[in-house]
């Protein structure tokens, strides 16, 4: 072999080097070996982590109008973030009092790095606040702080069980777990020292607040007060007196009356118990609940929530979190406390992960076997040794690379596996073909039969890699949601390849046996299988009559167009990504600004029936006052800031998704109209959220309205919502950005009454805030509480319904003369100020809807052509934006949403798809040193589409991202058998072979291992193909590949025929 290894190129030179080195044992040892420690030890999540560095500023004025909070606080923020380096989107909302900057950087942009940017713009800017504003508060909205673990307590019993304590205990175990990171209570009722002031006998005592609030504040002081030195000893002295308990505090002196102390207790009902109520948060227990109920299906509850700290296994850290919450049940939890996981993403992704490794090991055993069948076991033995060899190197360079095992990476590698099998596929065929006519000499046969199929199986390889590079260029989170696919299908591809050079021809030197034949050159025709014969009997006829060619290209042709005219008929419908079929969905609860927390409650109850009535309900957690516990599509929804006795919010899980039939988007299609029906009867806007099946968005339909007046713009949002969106087919869950008119009343101090009265009004407003909104006074000092005790001082609920009860409130003047709050202040009813929102530093108004069942991109398209066509009522005529900045100086509408990253993504991935074209293209031309030859190569990429489209249409299945990508990996797939086609062409005819004999025996001789890769690449994918987000992934495989490989095998042979004769006629001119 030495004296020939100058003959050999790099294929050769590898095969030759490993066919009969000890070397290739080691090799595949350690490909195990690493395969399965990277296994074991890469994290696991459901998706592939996406960073997007946020953070939320809050910035208070106390006192300021929204308008103010607009003009001297989100004006100026978003003015100085904005130009931030990195910065993709500032979000601004102004309220009464309060300003909130939402900072949101490009995707991929270093999450520290850009936090320290922001802290330290905002920190050097602090000069530029205006006066009476308070400390700027940074808060990161960070992926890694989403819980993916929830455990409720709940109990039935009296004063909820003291359910947050409890709560809290079991936290402080849970949180010592390695591998978690944030961890918190949400929900339970905290423990309060009340103080219920009696205005009544505070004004017969002449009592303030201001006087109990001194007193409180005075003795409720323990401070080191230096030491005792004596007798060679120091004894450390403590002064003061700790408040501990509730009879502590009714025991303060807050005042004298007729020279006999007045004690707190005598002007207040002090108590200590759980705090008044403001929010509220409960389980509750549907049909498919298979643990003990309470006797209202509801019951009070305390959830801790826990996050996992970035870069470990959400597997194993919720399992090591539960085993510690059994361990420590017994001693830690009460009797009577019900616990429930309501949420456990680590084994949600463990399910994910071995659900699509079974589609995996039966994607593997389906291609066995088709080897099996076209190669005999033995050769179909040596190509399946390769398979788990590729992919344990493919697992082993992910964890090297910092990659996680998730749904995407498995996708991809069940992508590759039809693919990755082809070079073993190439390899072992030729070497079969090799010993089947040459015989003698096996080790220097298998070399040559390498060294053969070398140039151009290194060539086909690389134009699929090149096909799926480009991918990594796709911009915002559809970039790193699918960049395992172009990560781990070009590993897996060079993997291939090394191994087919391998490890294939040392297994098929020992295992391989074939009895050989003595016919040198061509294959004769009595070799020759059925298919052969079949094939070379079609392309015979289609060589030798002309007329024959002609019209099988035009009914190609015409194939073509009515293929390609599908979209335009709506037989071939277009979407972002389907829903997926999940195990949880969300409901918001949005009553009318003003609604009090009782009739929100309510109404959350009764949503709360109607979920619970769905026999797929297994337990439902509703938050009332506040939202629930955030999830990362809440997170990049801004869910987290919504607050009030208005809102609230409701997390169902169902049963697990393999133990019923209906999927959770039927679920949620069945409890639409009940809930909209609801709806209508409370007044409450009711959404229902489903878990997007990609990167997650505001609202799958959102329409930007900007414009010069924001009266006008909040009068256009409301007509375009019920004159366009709620008109529209399919469109639900409508809602905008501009609250509903609700009743405040300003209470305005007479200042020159109140001055000569000797009454600040600084003094009055402190006053009425304490009474109505309460005041906490310090806290008891308790050593087992987890959580501060406050002192909270407020008037009763009675004593605070309304208006008329501020006839109540006093003052007590320097002199000591009582000074009623009716003298000094009037009271004003008048309509509460609106905030106003923000995008990019423009005044924006949002309107929202979701999609039923049907794609968004029908939906806008609707309301585009209605408002293309029509003014809103008002008269005004929207112009109408997709991609570019509106123009502000005239009213105009930008559509976002789900319609944005689908215009962005199907933009990306179409750039992808045509730089991989360009790329295959040089490549081929370098290889070739032809510029014609190469499209020739590359003419089956457009016959792709005659069996994508049909296929996608007979599957009932939208034209989604992945089908995208799916039509992406088609361009190397058949560009990879055209160029095995046309090098086997011109390797017969550079030994001397006629061109019709050399197109005719090229096919022939690459027929079986063309369709047996296709067949590999079709078996592989099916198991995706009734998954609901790759579904689409694997119509454009399965009949793409079908078509395209059928096509190729015949029109690109012709084709060079049709091209090559017709260079001779011209040389013989």
């Amino acid at each position: 072999m030495d004296k020939n290894n100058h003959k050999l190129n790099l294929a050769g030179r590898i095969a030759a080097y490993f066919i009969d080195s000890k070397l290739t044992l080691l090799v595949m040892a350690f490909a195990f070996l690493a395969g399965v420690f990277a296994f074991l030890v890469t994290p696991r999540e459901e998706n592939p982590k996406i960073v997007v560095p946020a953070a939320n500023v809050i910035v208070q004025k106390p006192g300021a109008s929204p308008a103010e909070i607009e003009q001297l606080i989100v004006k100026p923020l978003e003015a100085i973030l904005q130009g931030l380096a990195g910065v993709e989107h500032t979000h601004g909302l102004a309220l009464p009092s309060l300003g909130v900057v939402s900072v949101q950087f490009k995707v991929g942009q270093p999450k520290e790095e850009s936090l320290v940017k922001l802290y330290d713009r905002i920190m050097s800017n602090r000069d530029r606040m205006p006066p009476g504003t308070l400390q700027p508060l940074v808060k990161p909205a960070d992926v890694d702080d989403v819980p993916i673990l929830t455990v409720s307590l709940s109990c039935a019993g009296p004063q909820d069980c003291r359910l947050r304590h409890v709560a809290n205990d079991v936290l402080e175990h849970l949180r010592r777990v390695e591998g978690t990171s944030l961890a918190y209570v949400h929900g339970g009722r905290r423990r309060a020292i009340g103080v219920a002031l009696d205005l009544e006998r505070m004004r017969a005592f002449n009592v303030t607040l201001s006087d109990i609030r001194r007193v409180v504040e005075a003795t409720n002081v323990d401070i080191p007060s230096g030491a005792f030195v004596g007798g060679n000893r120091v004894a450390a002295v403590q002064a003061g007196g700790m408040l501990r308990t509730a009879s502590d505090v009714g025991d303060l002196v807050v005042a004298l009356a007729a020279h006999r102390p007045v004690y707190l207790k005598q002007v207040a009902a002090v108590t200590d118990g759980p705090e008044e109520i403001e929010r509220a948060h409960r389980i509750g227990y549907g049909p498919a609940y298979s643990g003990r109920k309470p006797g209202g299906y509801e019951a009070p509850a305390a959830t801790i929530a826990i996050a996992k700290r970035a870069g470990s296994n959400a597997v194993t850290v919720a399992e090591e979190v539960l085993r510690e919450l059994d361990r420590i049940r017994p001693t830690v939890i009460p009797q009577g406390v019900d616990v429930n996981v309501t949420r456990n993403d680590g084994a949600k992704a463990d399910d994910a992960v071995n659900t699509l490794m079974e589609h995996l090991a039966i994607a593997v055993a389906t291609v066995v076997l088709l080897l099996v069948f076209f190669l005999g076991w033995r050769a179909a033995g040596v190509v399946t040794v390769t398979i788990p060899l590729i992919l344990f190197i493919t697992l082993a360079v992910g964890l090297i690379a910092g990659q996680s095992i998730n749904r995407i990476t498995l996708f991809a590698v069940i992508l590759s596996l039809g693919l990755l099998v082809d070079d073993s596929i190439v390899v072992i065929e030729n070497i079969f073909r090799h010993y089947a006519r040459k015989g003698a000499d096996r080790l220097r046969h298998a070399v040559a039969a390498v060294n053969e199929i070398g140039r151009p199986t290194n060539l086909a390889t690389f134009t699929v890699i090149l096909a799926f590079l480009p991918m990594f260029w796709v911009t915002g989170m559809m970039g790193p949601y699918m960049a395992p696919i172009p990560f781990n299908v070009p590993v897996a591809m060079l993997t291939s390849l090394v191994i087919a050079y391998t490890v294939a021809p040392w297994a098929a030197y020992r295992f391989l046996k074939v009895r050989g034949h003595e016919h040198e050159g061509l294959a004769h025709e009595e070799h020759r299988g059925f298919l052969e014969r079949h094939y070379a009997r079609i392309m015979n006829r289609l060589i030798a009559d002309a007329k024959a060619r002609r019209n099988f290209f035009i009914g190609i042709g015409v194939v073509m167009l009515l293929v390609l005219s599908m979209p335009a008929f709506n037989l071939v419908l277009f979407k972002m990504l389907p829903k997926n079929n999940t195990n949880t969905f969300n409901l918001t609860i949005d009553m009318p600004e003003g609604t009090s927390l009782e009739e929100t409650d309510r109404v959350a109850r009764l949503v709360g029936d109607v979920v619970r009535g769905h026999p797929q309900v297994q337990t439902y957690e509703t938050t009332v006052g506040e939202s629930g516990i955030i999830d990362f599509n809440g997170l990049l929804r801004g869910a987290g800031l919504k607050q009030g006795p208005h809102v609230a919010e409701m997390r169902v899980n169902l049963r697990d998704k393999h133990d019923r039939r209906a999927s959770s988007v039927d679920i949620v299609r069945e409890l639409r109209k009940p809930i909209a029906e609801l709806a209508a009867v409370t007044g409450a806007n009711i959404k229902l959220v489903e878990d997007p099946a990609g990167p997650p968005v505001r609202a799958t339909i959102l329409a930007e309205l900007y414009g010069p007046d924001y009266a006008t713009l909040r009068k256009l949002a409301a007509e375009l919502r019920a004159e366009v969106f709620e008109k529209t087919a399919d469109v639900v869950d409508t809602d905008d950005s501009v609250t509903d008119d609700w009743t405040e009343y300003r209470l305005t101090v007479d200042r020159e009454r109140a001055m000569l009265a000797g009454i600040a009004p600084a003094q009055v407003a402190e006053t009425l805030n304490a009474f109505l909104a309460g005041l906490d006074a310090g806290t008891v000092h308790l050593e087992l509480e987890r959580e501060p005790v406050p002192i909270r001082f407020r008037i009763p609920a009675a004593d605070r319904a309304g208006p008329g009860d501020l006839r109540k409130i006093f003052f007590t003047n320097p002199q000591g003369r009582q000074v009623a709050l009716t003298d000094i202040a009037r009271v004003e009813k008048q309509t509460a100020p609106k905030p106003i929102f923000h995008k990019d530093q423009y005044p924006v108004v949002y309107v929202t809807g979701e999609l039923g069942s049907t794609s968004q991109v029908y939906a806008v398209l609707k309301m585009w052509n209605y408002l293309r066509a029509h003014e809103l009522p008002s008269g005004v005529k929207l112009t109408q934006y997709f991609m570019a900045d509106p123009d502000t100086t005239g009213y105009s509408v930008r559509w976002d949403g789900e319609m944005r990253l689908t215009l962005d993504v199907f933009r990306d991935l179409g750039s992808a798809f045509a730089v991989a074209i360009v790329l295959i293209y040089l490549t081929l031309v370098g290889y070739y040193r032809s510029f014609m030859t190469p499209l020739i190569v590359m003419g089956a990429i457009p016959l792709t589409v005659v069996g994508v489209l049909p296929g996608h249409a007979l599957m009932g299945q939208y034209f989604t991202a992945t089908s995208m990508i799916g039509v992406i990996a088609l361009a190397g797939i058949v560009v990879r058998n055209s160029l095995l086609l046309i090098d086997f062409i011109l390797e017969y005819r550079r030994a001397g072979h006629a061109l019709r004999e050399a197109v005719l025996q090229a096919g022939v001789v690459r027929l079986r291992p063309i369709l047996l890769t296709a067949f590999a690449i079709i078996l592989g994918t099916f198991v995706m193909a009734f998954d609901p987000v790759f579904g689409g992934l694997a119509v454009s495989l399965i009949y793409g590949t079908f078509a395209s490989t059928v096509l190729t095998l015949l029109v690109i042979p012709l084709v060079y025929f049709i091209y090559e004769q017709r260079v001779q006629q011209a040389a013989h001119r």
